[in-house]
């Protein structure tokens, strides 16, 4: 594992920032493409996916993540026509082409699309029931209300967010992780029908939400008691606000980013390395929910754990998140690759038994200064019953450990 010095000096599996010139509105077109690589990483986001034929776009981004489909479309103003104007006429293409982008996908027209890192992917809609239309808007004017222009936004079937590209540039990133972004448009589609939502100031519109998230967050979640649901409402305003952007302790999240941009990066050679990439996008999943703050607070724990085990004791802790029915076991040991497998298989498999969780993940590294590599595991399914009795006759090796 890398000390936090060299983990904020590296870029975590993101696509180079765009150079300026060029085709006008391929530039504004790949900032957008960038900022969402910033939430989602790049295993997730597919830029300028092929449409029903060869010739034809489908998007200019699609975003695949767990059970959501987010379909992008962006338009940059060149010349002085009147912003306004402008404004109108290219809100109604990029939804006429949502709309498309949307029917296509939904009945079956595009089969796979084509992933950088994992290649062909099998698309089969049903697997998404979640689907959200995001129209960006490169241009210079005075706020508006997009859904004056446009009414017909409203009547998609589906949530359509429409920013400025200046606007989304502060959508990512004050809400730069999948576990943050997702519902952040899900609580701006609660609240739109409330509150006047301006293109062009969204940092005036997040201060107008506020005061909504908690009602929202009662009408639609059930959490397990008043602290809990205070507590998740103070974490959604302080990211909301980009009180996470000006933390000292924001750099503790990259640990997290780290092993995502690392997932897909494993050596085949390694005999517990076995698959099609799949479970990497799983892992890559797992850990993509994990919000800004929590990825600050597991971070600062990995990296008391990497300075633990560098005197050569094995240092572990668990995460668990019952809202999901997920744990996941970190891992640091100087142990061999194979030695540290078969201790972060046990200890996956005994935090499974012992939380009764759906799905339980573990990441294995090396104390700091060893270099940087992970190993990571995935059960969707309780140990076997022989498995289970054997793992009840072991001390509860998380019996120190409060989950994080």
């Amino acid at each position: 594992m890398l000390d936090l010095d060299k983990l904020s000096r590296l870029r975590f599996g993101m696509s180079d920032v765009p150079e300026i010139g060029g085709q006008p509105g391929i530039y504004e077109e790949k900032w957008s493409q960038w900022f969402l690589e910033r939430s989602f990483f790049r295993d997730f986001v597919y830029r300028n996916p092929r449409g029903k034929k060869k010739w034809q776009e489908l998007a200019d981004a699609v975003v695949l993540f767990d059970d959501v489909v987010l379909m992008v479309q962006v338009k940059a103003q060149c010349g002085r026509h009147d912003p306004i104007s402008w404004a109108t006429e290219k809100l109604l293409e990029a939804f006429n082409q949502l709309c498309e982008t949307h029917k296509s996908l939904v009945e079956g027209h595009i089969k796979k699309l084509k992933n950088d890192f994992y290649g062909e992917i099998e698309f089969d809609p049903k697997s998404y029931p979640n689907w959200i239309g995001l129209i960006i808007l490169a241009h210079n004017s005075a706020p508006y209300i997009a859904a004056k222009l446009v009414p017909a936004i409203l009547t998609a079937g589906f949530p359509v967010h429409v920013f400025s590209l200046r606007d989304f540039a502060v959508v990512a990133s004050r809400f730069d992780t999948a576990g943050d972004l997702i519902p952040f448009l899900e609580l701006r589609g609660d609240i739109a029908g409330k509150e006047a939502l301006l293109v062009q100031d969204e940092i005036g519109n997040i201060e107008h939400m506020i005061p909504h998230v908690e009602g929202v967050l009662r009408a639609h979640t059930s959490p397990t008691s008043e602290e809990t649901l205070q507590k998740t409402v103070r974490a959604i305003e302080e990211a909301a606000r980009g009180k996470l952007l000006e933390s000292p302790e924001w750099r503790y999240g990259l640990v997290i980013d780290d092993m995502i941009a690392q997932v897909h990066d494993v050596d085949p050679a390694l005999p517990w390395n076995k698959g099609d990439g799949h479970s990497s996008m799983e892992v890559a999943r797992f850990l993509g929910w994990l919000t800004r703050g929590r990825r600050i607070r597991l971070g600062k724990r990995i990296i008391a754990a990497c300075e633990a085990a560098r005197g050569g004791k094995p240092d572990w802790f668990p995460h668990v998140q019952p809202s999901r029915g997920t744990a996941c076991v970190y891992l640091v040991t100087p142990q061999s690759r194979p030695q540290r497998v078969e201790t972060l298989r046990f200890l996956v498999a005994y935090a499974h038994m012992k939380y009764c969780v759906r799905q339980c993940l573990g990441v294995a590294t090396e104390p700091i200064g060893n270099g940087r590599s992970y190993d990571f595991l995935v059960t969707r399914t309780p140990p076997p019953p022989a498995l289970l009795e054997q793992l009840k006759t072991f001390d509860d090796p998380f019996s120190s450990e409060a989950p994080l």
